[in-house]
């Protein structure tokens, strides 16, 4: 692991997110990037202690925040071709500890002509956090 500039080591494997335009996501920090054997996109945040909740694990809204920010980033097919979610839906599995890496794995299960339809699971020290499911419209 290589350390960048919010002093959270970056993963191993990983690159980080340089082009980061979503306010709501540079508040909850840094984020990484890499693809899976298949192609598929896996995201990467660190909780930090601002995005926990009173139990010292991550808080709800910030999973669903970078669980929908990953599975929209799965769906564009390019920078300069965003998408806006439609809807989202999510089920808690278990809690992902202050400080942990949470891995967002997505994959994308249908494209039509302008709706994308996905999901994925959150992962986190082995432990599978979060899974959720989407659709996301073309713009």
């Amino acid at each position: 692991m290589s350390s960048n500039k919010n002093s959270y080591p970056i993963p191993d494997g990983y690159k980080e997110i340089e082009f980061q335009t979503e306010h709501h996501i540079d508040h909850i920090g840094k984020g990484f990037h890499k693809k899976d054997a298949e192609g598929n996109l896996i995201m990467a945040f660190y909780v930090k202690p601002e995005n926990g909740n009173s139990g010292g694990v991550a808080h709800g809204g910030m999973l669903m925040s970078i669980a929908d920010y990953s599975l929209c980033s799965a769906a564009m097919e390019s920078r300069e071709k965003y998408v806006a979610t439609i809807s989202f839906r999510s089920e808690f599995m278990s809690g992902a500890k202050i400080g942990s890496l949470l891995e967002v794995h997505t994959k994308i299960s249908k494209h039509t002509k302008s709706l994308v339809f996905g999901g994925g699971i959150v992962i986190s020290e082995g432990k599978n956090i979060m899974n959720f499911t989407g659709v996301v419209k073309k713009i």
